[in-house]
């Protein structure tokens, strides 16, 4: 999907505008979808690596001076368990919501003219589909 001089519009569609729009739509369309994706997984690695700091570092404490060294660990309360669930939950939340937007968005058919060749490739599918079938 890039915008060279040399498009799919030229010499074969009807309206070679109309064909530009539609692709401009759909280039504008699919940059929106990737840079959702990674600011989605940039937040749920942030979340994931924050719950991770706080279950395995969040309860340690270390100091060292001069000839002494002191190790402290101590386990997680009650009191832990509201911001470990949803330190999960959010990012489980978000990859959720995401999947489900891939997966249900839908491609609506649109009623400007494809070019002659995307025509002829969709009754070519057409007509094969129709052929195994019997």
């Amino acid at each position: 999907m890039t915008e060279d001089a040399g498009n799919l519009a030229d010499g074969e569609a009807r309206d070679p505008a109309k064909v530009l729009g539609v692709l401009a739509k759909e280039v504008w369309l699919f940059r929106w979808e990737k840079r959702l994706t990674y600011m989605s997984l940039g937040i749920v690695a942030l979340f994931y690596a924050v719950l991770l700091g706080f279950i395995f570092f969040g309860h340690v404490r270390m100091c060292a001076g001069g000839g002494m060294f002191f190790f402290e660990s101590k386990p997680h309360t009650v009191a832990d368990i509201p911001v470990i669930v949803a330190l999960s939950t959010v990012p489980t939340l978000i990859l959720i919501a995401l999947l489900r937007y891939f997966h249900h968005r839908e491609k609506k058919e649109s009623e400007e003219p494809l070019p002659l060749s995307a025509q002829a490739a969709i009754e070519l599918v057409k007509a094969v589909n129709s052929g195994n079938k019997q």
